[in-house]
């Protein structure tokens, strides 16, 4: 009887391969783990965050109340108010109000608005993060 098998040489270059895809593979999703752990572990710590309280509007003035509830200072960008399809109605870019961690600040904004028409307003920090706020106006 003639059997053939798997010769020494091709199954030590196959068990070769397997371990050496096994490291590789293994040290990928350690990497990937640590990098998760270490960058979850330094936005816990400090982390800006905002928040629109509120808003009121009175006599053609938009008040928007802007808390900063993170744990660094943040430093306000820009504001937006957009109407219900997403068109800008108003906007100030450039600013640059400092926000302590646990205190508000006010702004205020010269816009017509309409009875019962929808209204979205946008805070942006200088750093990306951004509040956002909807409400509908009632007379």
């Amino acid at each position: 009887m003639n059997k053939k098998g798997v010769s020494p040489v091709i199954a030590t270059l196959l068990l070769i391969i397997i371990a050496v895809a096994a490291a590789v593979l293994t040290y990928l999703w350690i990497t990937g783990y640590l990098g998760t752990v270490q960058q979850q572990g330094g936005t816990e710590s400090l982390q800006e965050k905002i928040r629109i309280e509120g808003v009121s509007y009175s006599g053609g003035t938009l008040y928007i109340y802007v808390r900063n509830i993170g744990d660094v200072r943040t430093v306000i960008g820009a504001v937006y108010v957009l109407d219900h399809t997403g068109t800008v109605r108003w906007s100030r870019t450039g600013l640059s109000t400092t926000i302590n961690p646990g205190t508000q600040a006010t702004f205020t904004v010269s816009v017509s608005l309409r009875d019962g028409e929808t209204y979205v307003v946008k805070v942006v920090s200088q750093s990306g993060v951004e509040a956002d706020y909807t409400f509908t106006y009632r007379v």
